[in-house]
């Protein structure tokens, strides 16, 4: 025969489970943030810069892919690798920015090309705003490799 017992609420003193658990979940974090930091910085693909949005210095981070004919295209905002490549038609289901401003920073650097899904994504991401016309382009030539490509 089972038998249940209610000790009430104070019964169960959880606080110091709560604090180690805490402590131990911040420290997890901590780590988890110095690895990512690390993994960013081996990367040569990943950068940074620091831009004025509403009166404050915000970090922008990208992904970029290389100008290399046949490399595959990164994503800008996440860094995820798709199975597309450069330098072919698929190029145009992405909306694609050339970042000369590395070129001011460090001379021997490259400009960066960066793929976005969308103008809008791109507009949100780096908080710059693209004209209509450019929007309406792209989304020409987006709706006609999307009619190829989606067969």
């Amino acid at each position: 025969m089972d038998h249940e017992e209610y000790l009430g609420e104070d019964a169960y003193d959880d606080s110091d489970i709560t604090s180690e658990h805490s402590v131990s979940l911040n420290s997890f974090m901590k780590e988890q943030n110095l690895v990512m930091k690390q993994i960013k910085k081996n990367d040569p693909d990943y950068y940074s810069y620091k831009h004025m949005i509403d009166g404050q210095l915000k970090k922008v981070e990208l992904y970029s892919t290389s100008s290399n004919k046949d490399s595959l295209i990164r994503h800008a905002i996440s860094g995820t690798k798709s199975g597309d490549r450069t330098g072919c038609n698929k190029e145009n289901l992405y909306f694609k920015v050339v970042d000369t401003t590395a070129k001011k920073n460090k001379p021997s650097d490259s400009p960066r090309h960066l793929y976005y899904y969308s103008p809008e994504e791109f507009e949100r991401h780096q908080n710059i705003t693209v004209s209509q016309d450019l929007k309406e382009d792209w989304m020409i030539k987006n709706l006609r490799a999307n009619r190829i490509y989606s067969k």
